[in-house]
This record gives C-alpha cells, structure tokens and sequence, in this order.
C-alpha cells in the first residue's frame, strides 16, 4: 500500500460522517443549494480551484492543477436526492419528508469529495489537472446538458472524464466494469390526445379522448415488437394517464407520459420517429388530434475501451484483481454522465461500485427503493479508485 493510500485510510471517519450528513440533508434536482455550498467550502479549504458559471445554481465544476503541465481528466459524481420517502430506519436518515437518497448520490458525491482532498495533497504527482464536476439534476436527465450549456468543461475539453455509480447487486469492496454500451438512451415522452368532450350517455355526439388513449397506449408497443429490430433491445413504457373529472363525463383531453430507451443512436430516432407518426395517424384515424411532446433526450453510455482498461488497471493495483468483475450484460437504466462522455469525445467510463453487505439483506434491494441501505463501507472501494485512475492518468509521461 502506497503512502497515499495509508493516509487516504485514516480519513474514512471523516468522510463517513460527511455522507451522513449529506443523506440526512437531501436536495431535489435544480435545488441542492444547501449542497452545493458545502462542497464549494469544502474543495476551497483544499485548495481547489472552484469555476464560476454565470446562471449555474446549483452543481459546480473544479481544477486540480498539477505541478507539471499536461493533459486534463475530469472526475465526475451527481448530487441531487431523490423525491420520495425513506423507510431504512437508519439513524441518519432523511429529516426531510419527501426527498431522500435512494440512488446513492451522497455515496457519489462523499466518494469524489475524498478523491478531491487526496488529489489536492497529491499535485506534485499530477502532469496535468484534475477537473471535478460534482453534477445538479442527475435524476430528471437535465443537469449535464444544463451545466455543459453554461460552460462547465471550460475551453479546453477534458482528455477523458470518470465516474461511478452505486451498485446494490455487487458488494461494497467488488467494482463492476462493462466495455462497450453500457446504460440505455433516456427519452421522456408526453402524449396529449384532443377530442370533444360530452355526456357519457351519449357518446356518439363526442370524440372521446380515453378510447382513444387505448388504442394509442396499445398500438404504440407495435414500435418496440415491430419496428424495432429484436437484436437491438429498447423498452417503451407509459406510467402516467391523466384524463377526466367524473365516471359520467366524457372529457375534452388525456394526456399521458412515459419513456423510452434504447442503445443505438440510429434505432433511437427510427423509434421515436415511429412513435410520433404511430400518435398523429393514429389518433387522426379516430377523428382526434395526437400530439407528441419530447421531454428530455439522454444518449447512451458506450464506456471507451481504453479507459475501461485504465479503470480496470487503477482497481488491480489498488485492491487486486479478484475485486474486478467485468459486467456481461449492458443495463436499460439510464444515466446523463453520457453527455459528458459525448463532450469528451467518447473518451468516458462509469464503473460499478458494490453497496452490499452480504450481513445486511436490505443492501441488496436496488436503486430506487425506499428501504434498501447504501453501506458506509462502499466510500472505501469508490474514491481509491478515483485517485488511482487519475494518478495513472496523469502519470510523468517519461516513466
């Protein structure tokens, strides 16, 4: 074990105690004030060189200069809660009804706060810089493409950028690594169907929006069982409908919203182009209006091979190779680190980080869910890690 990581190792209580805080503290999407000042205090204390982005709120981007020139590699973790109720009977849990960390983003962020002190300590090491990107907004889609509108990566792009992200199905000391399409394109859609409303007695005088959002619920799932190439994996799912006020009333409009995932950017858009003529001819072969609304558009995460072999060399050398497990199978689950991959060039990786213990059954529940418990222990595998890619990284190109 280097000095580094010897001295990495006694600060865990320190930043257990900081991820506590932040999962007893948790922010929504656009409005992690409360955090995002406590990690400018934080990464200024160590003398990190925190950016202005003018009409940037919340979420902020960072430099670690190296003591010798070179590239840059960016670091980048999500910070924003989750708007739902905790049931894990932890002693920090949320103290704020509605909002807590199911996805592990206080986990993320305590990690890449960890990396962020090593690194600061670490500059002589570093031929090049470090760019921290701590990410508002991860959970509705919008926060890298907002960020990056506002000039987070600065004029000079990034060589590569890094991330992770909790894993419930791995244990907390095991990193999961997939080459190649990684996590599903991330589309949110609402549909909104016009007709005339009237007497439900009297259907005949009306066009009724509901039926026609049946039809249009079920022939929309023809894009995914027909139109789409069963080779290539996407999922359209509804979970809203929204439409009426009274079981007698035939309403003027339902409107209904879901998404729609896929790996391939060319079959992304034939599906959605599908999915917007499937809603207009159809609904107009009712004598209703369809309208298609395209929320928020995401691509997929394709982890760069070569930087998926340098974070598989950071975990060997840090805690071996029986702590590597290379993830067969990409996930449908979606993720806006994918933007900054795009901004990098394709040159990005998010890797798995375990937050099971095989003693705590409820570790293993999943993202999402209100009673699974993200570990303590997880901060140790996540932010080593960290600081080995970027250390390796940002090697003395001489040695």
């Amino acid at each position: 074990m280097e000095q580094w990581q010897m001295e990495m190792s006694g600060w865990y209580p320190e930043f257990q105690a900081l991820r506590h805080r932040l999962h007893r503290e948790p922010e929504r999407s656009f409005q992690e004030h409360g955090t995002t000042q406590l990690i400018r205090e934080l990464l200024t204390g160590w003398g990190a060189e925190v950016e202005e982005h003018p009409g940037l709120e919340t979420g902020l981007t960072a430099l670690i200069r190296g003591a010798h020139p070179g590239p840059t590699v960016a670091l980048r973790e999500d910070i924003d809660a989750l708007p739902m109720g905790e049931n894990t009977g932890l002693p920090f849990s949320s103290c704020r009804e509605g909002l807590c960390h199911a996805c592990g983003h206080d986990i993320h962020t305590a990690a890449l706060l960890w990396a962020a002190k090593a690194l600061c300590r670490l500059r002589d090491r570093l031929h090049g810089s470090v760019k921290l990107i701590f990410q508002c907004a991860e959970e509705v889609g919008a926060g890298a493409e907002q960020m990056l509108a506002l000039g987070a990566l600065g004029p000079d792009r990034p060589e590569a950028v890094v991330g992770f992200h909790c894993d419930p199905k791995l244990p907390w000391d095991t990193v999961g690594l997939r080459y190649g399409p990684s996590n599903a394109s991330f589309d949110i859609l609402t549909w909104h169907i016009t007709g005339q409303g009237g007497h439900g007695a009297y259907p005949q005088q009306c066009v009724d929006p509901v039926m026609v959002s049946g039809y249009l619920l079920t022939q929309l799932q023809t894009v995914i069982s027909r139109v789409n190439s069963p080779t290539h994996p996407a999922v359209l799912t509804i979970g809203e409908i929204h439409g009426g006020t009274a079981p007698n009333i035939i309403p003027d409009r339902v409107t209904m919203r879901g998404t729609m995932r896929a790996f391939d950017p060319a079959i992304r858009q034939q599906l959605l182009s599908a999915i917007r003529r499937i809603t207009e001819e159809g609904c107009r072969a009712l004598g209703a209006e369809g309208t298609l609304i395209h929320d928020v558009g995401t691509p997929a995460i394709h982890n760069h091979p070569d930087i998926a072999d340098r974070v598989a060399r950071a975990v060997e050398e840090t805690f071996g190779r029986e702590h590597l497990q290379v993830i067969p199978e990409p996930s449908l689950g979606s993720d806006d680190f994918a933007c900054w991959i795009e901004a990098c060039g394709g040159r990005g990786v998010q890797f798995l980080v375990g937050s099971h213990d095989p003693q705590l059954p409820n570790s293993s529940l999943g993202l999402h869910v209100a009673e699974n418990i993200f570990v303590d222990e997880c901060l140790k595998t996540a932010a080593p890690v960290l600081v080995r890619f970027a250390l390796n990284y940002l090697s003395d190109p001489r040695s």
